[in-house]
């Protein structure tokens, strides 16, 4: 009976006219109380609904992806081929389209299998993201769009090895350097499906903003490749950071409202899920893991939590400031100032895109002093500018000589103060 009732329904999707938009279909979203139910939800930018595929991504099955120096031709490193050569050396397989099944009721769309509902479920998702990156961008001109995430290519369920013979799973990922996403298969049935997960989606898809706008869309940048000691450590936990931070402003987009702590539904190490919320007071630097993003090379940062609690300060300070001014109207302030702070060619704001391109051949000159002037400087509202240098202050301990740290971060104002709670003033290091 189910056989029979799953070839009907692709049929009846597949063959005949594509549903007028928004497109109203159930998928598994996150609801009032905070769990995940199936609703009812309308996707605007659908051009065809069996194949999951509009203008803001286009998921493709079927994919195997494979990095390994090994390879023949990948023995040269991916680092030294361009953005089509690696594509091609990578993507072994480079898929076909996904077909989902549904059941239509009064013009609702109804999955007929668990595919269908997470492939409809994951595209709803990715939608919510570029809304949310056009909403920032039309806060500063109502006529930006946020370009980088039309037609993104979303890799479902594919083999994917990463320098391992075992394959990742219950991952969602951006893969920069094949510019696309990967929904890894599921092998754990006792949370949220990464990809299920609102906030998750919206991390990944703020790497792609990240990559396009502060690395210029570069596959593999050329400060990761170049670049070693607190530098690099810094440049990477700010990448991860800030998603954690646009994360959580794409799940204020659900009826369940934000949640600070993304990866609480899909994980079940729930310490980590905690020190990764943006919204945790107790967010402070200590001196183990300044030493460790001093001292750590490439390879221990990217493959310790070091990597992540270090993001997490940067996400902490922007919450909590915005949060201490003004609330969650005041934190979005700061979500449109980040990412003006991205990509600014003015001679008096340089953004982070162009911070780094000066300074790609003195990694010393990128300092989390200069990181956090450049966002200050995109900050118009003075008292919340204030409120981000004082936090900034404290929770990234930053090296100033000034109370109000202008010899560092001259945007801060006169009356900035370092924020007294929560965190003490670490020991001067030797």
């Amino acid at each position: 009976m189910r056989v029979l009732l799953l070839a009907l329904c692709s049929v009846a999707v597949s063959c005949g006219p594509t549903p007028p938009l928004p497109v109203r279909v159930m998928a598994i979203v996150p609801v009032e109380t905070g769990s995940y139910e199936t609703r009812e939800v309308s996707i605007q930018t659908l051009s065809n609904l069996a194949t999951l595929k509009g203008s803001v991504a286009e998921l493709v099955g079927a994919n195997r992806l494979i990095v390994d120096p090994n390879d023949p031709l990948q023995r040269g490193g991916i680092e030294n081929l361009n953005d089509e050569q690696r594509y091609e050396v990578i993507v072994k397989d480079k898929g076909t389209d996904v077909r989902g099944n549904f059941l239509e009721r009064s013009g609702v769309y109804w999955p007929a299998d668990f595919h269908t509902w997470n492939m409809v479920t994951t595209y709803w998702n990715f939608e919510n993201a570029y809304l949310y990156f056009q909403d920032l961008l039309a806060s500063q001109q109502p006529t930006k769009t946020p370009d980088e995430l039309n037609k993104m290519k979303v890799m479902y369920w594919p083999e994917l090895r990463i320098n391992s013979e075992t394959p990742i799973t219950d991952n969602a990922l951006y893969l920069s350097f094949v510019k696309a996403f990967a929904i890894a298969p599921f092998s754990k049935e006792n949370k949220v499906p990464m990809a299920m997960n609102l906030g998750i989606v919206g991390h990944e898809v703020a790497h792609k903003v990240w990559g396009k706008r502060v690395y210029n869309d570069e596959g593999v940048p050329a400060p990761l490749r170049t670049w070693s000691g607190e530098a690099f450590n810094l440049l990477k936990s700010l990448d991860e950071g800030l998603a954690d931070f646009h994360g959580f402003g794409v799940s204020c987009r659900a009826l369940s409202g934000c949640r600070p702590d993304i990866l609480a539904p899909s994980i079940a190490d729930q310490d980590y899920a905690h020190q990764r919320d943006v919204s945790r007071p107790d967010a402070c630097m200590d001196e183990g893991l300044r030493s460790a993003l001093k001292s750590f090379s490439q390879d221990q940062w990217v493959r310790g939590r070091e990597l992540y609690l270090y993001g997490n300060l940067w996400a902490v300070t922007l919450y909590q400031a915005g949060s201490k001014t003004g609330g969650l109207q005041k934190v979005k302030s700061l979500q449109v100032a980040l990412l003006a702070a991205y990509d600014d060619d003015k001679a008096g704001t340089p953004g982070l895109n162009q911070i780094i391109n000066r300074n790609v051949n003195n990694p010393m000159a990128f300092t989390p002093e200069v990181v956090a002037e450049s966002i200050a400087s995109h900050i118009p509202d003075i008292p919340l500018r204030t409120a981000f240098c004082g936090e900034a202050i404290a929770r990234l301990q930053l090296q100033c000589a000034r109370p109000d740290c202008a010899d560092k971060m001259p945007s801060c104002p006169g009356t900035t103060r370092r924020a007294t709670t929560p965190c003490a003033v670490l020991p001067p290091l030797p």
